[in-house]
């Protein structure tokens, strides 16, 4: 219960697969927090991975001092949820308190965003500075139009502003952990397993030069990177660590190691603090890191480098060059030898169904998947994730010229990301419905077979971890072989798979932790 009534409330709604150390804190929310908080703001940040979001709780929190009520977005399930806080908001209010969306979908489609009865406004890209203004000007009831980077309604009319320049993130703010209950969020984690106690303590950059024709990181930032010095960047690291007495970072930068000399300086800090903390990074460039001196190399292992995650994705030069990957497989073998002789897990992603992939394409991906493993038994093989055409990106306009049809409306796009199965075609038009059926059980597979032990080995309860970690193994084994020998063109068993996802992940209204 919040004794004092919010000026403004922070929505981060459910995504589909929140559980255990998938739920990081809601760092859109913080990250426009931030600035309203220091401003004298009063913020509500609520989260409906970790608490129940109903009209009781949110009835709690209005007031006639309450600003606006914002929700964060991205493609798929997410949307689900936030359209249906949107109209618990917009019934309790009477339309009175608007109804701000920002986050990736409303930033690529703000028009059909903001064209839903129940999105009054959607702030596009970097919302720091914009919300600032716009929170001002609601407050002194004025336009909206001079206001940079938003979408709004005005009357029956859409009203596109000019889209806000890319801020300097020297700039950032510390991150506001006061406005959560950061418990919640440390976890054992997945990807850092000598650790009981990792978190996501948010970006040191932002943003991506490369050309990767499936991410939507472009059409968000462009493809300038830009990052906090060296000394801020350690400040943030350290002072997270001994503030929250934690044993593993998530260092959850777009591409953490585009500027070597910078991570050089920020690991020989890390070195010289004496942290003893492990951590693992959200994305490596494969090129980037063949390009690392060994001196380099020694210094990040010797921060705490557990494991570094890496996009492979695929076997095939073919899908690589047409993904604008600008890397080949071989290149991949090499960063997993390397990897095994400094002593640090890589972890690889790796999509299929990519427009015109055919399935001699993605048996290579099968086949360079548990060579990898071979090769380096202690590399980590993510899921073989299913192709998902995003809005905004160069492999959308790809996908649309092979028979991708866009939804027409906001609701549309609510299991966008969620039906990995695709009966329809929706998503993989330039498949038939057998080849789509299985794609699906290729995914769902990598899942069992790769994942599942790593999702067991994070989970909180040691008695429930130990109990699932008995039944995971067999599972895993079985669906290794059976992906290893690619047969998953006849796999009954993943109907059994596909229910229980759609039961707890997507039709669920629980929170599981």
């Amino acid at each position: 219960m919040h004794l004092t009534k919010p000026h403004v409330i922070l929505i981060y709604p459910k995504t589909g697969l929140d559980f255990g150390s998938t739920v990081a804190p809601p760092h859109a929310c913080l990250a426009v927090a931030a600035p309203l908080d220091k401003a004298g703001y009063r913020v509500a940040i609520l989260d409906q991975r970790t608490q129940v979001i109903n009209e009781q709780a949110l009835a709690e929190l209005i007031s006639d001092d309450l600003i606006f009520v914002g929700l964060s977005s991205m493609t798929g399930t997410q949307i689900k949820h936030a359209l249906k806080i949107s109209g618990m908001v917009r019934s309790l209010t009477n339309g009175s308190v608007p109804i701000v969306w920002g986050g990736t979908h409303p930033t690529i489609l703000p028009e059909q965003t903001v064209s839903h009865p129940n999105v009054d406004i959607v702030v596009m890209g970097e919302g720091e500075l914009t919300i600032m203004e716009l929170i001002k000007a609601l407050e002194n009831k004025q336009p909206l139009s001079g206001i940079l980077g938003l979408c709004y309604m005005d009357g029956p009319l859409v009203m596109l502003n000019a889209t806000r320049p890319l801020m300097d993130v020297e700039e950032l703010l510390p991150v506001p952990w006061h406005l959560i209950p950061v418990e919640k969020y440390i976890h054992r984690d997945m990807y850092v397993k000598n650790s009981v106690r990792t978190l996501d303590i948010g970006q040191t950059s932002r943003g991506c030069p490369f050309r990767c024709g499936f991410c939507s990181s472009a059409s968000i930032r462009g493809r300038k990177w830009r990052a906090m010095s060296a000394e801020k960047s350690l400040d943030m690291i350290v002072s997270s660590v001994r503030k929250f007495n934690l044993d593993g970072l998530w260092l959850r930068d777009d591409e953490f190691y585009i500027n070597r000399a910078r991570a050089h300086t920020i690991f020989e800090g890390m070195i010289r603090e004496n942290l003893n903390v492990s951590f693992y990074t959200s994305g490596t460039r494969v090129d980037v890191f063949l390009q690392a001196s060994d001196e380099e190399l020694l210094a990040m292992k010797n921060a705490g480098a557990y494991t570094l995650k890496f996009g492979a994705e695929s076997g095939s030069q073919r899908i690589l060059d047409l993904m604008q990957k600008g890397i080949t497989p071989e290149m991949t073998l090499k960063v997993n030898q390397k990897c095994k002789k400094l002593g640090i897990i890589p972890s690889f992603g790796l999509v299929i169904g990519y427009p015109t992939e055919t399935f001699e394409d993605i048996d290579m991906t099968i086949d360079l998947a548990y060579r990898l493993k071979r090769e380096n038994p202690d590399a980590q093989l993510e899921t073989m994730a299913q192709f998902t055409p995003l809005p905004g990106t160069p492999s959308w306009d790809l996908a649309v010229k092979h028979g991708l049809v866009s939804p027409a409306s906001l609701d549309g796009w609510c299991n966008w990301l969620f039906d990995d199965y695709d009966f329809a075609g929706e998503k993989l038009p330039w498949y038939n419905a057998r080849e789509r059926q299985w794609i699906g059980n290729i995914s769902y597979m990598s899942i069992l077979a790769n994942a599942l032990n790593n999702v067991v080995d994070s989970m909180r309860n040691n008695t429930l971890r130990r109990i699932f970690k008995v039944l995971a193994r067999p599972a895993s084994a079985y669906f290794r072989f059976r992906l290893r020998n690619k047969f998953y063109r006849f796999a009954p068993e993943m109907a059994i798979v596909r229910y229980l996802r759609r039961k707890i992940f997507y039709e669920s209204e629980a929170t599981i932790e």
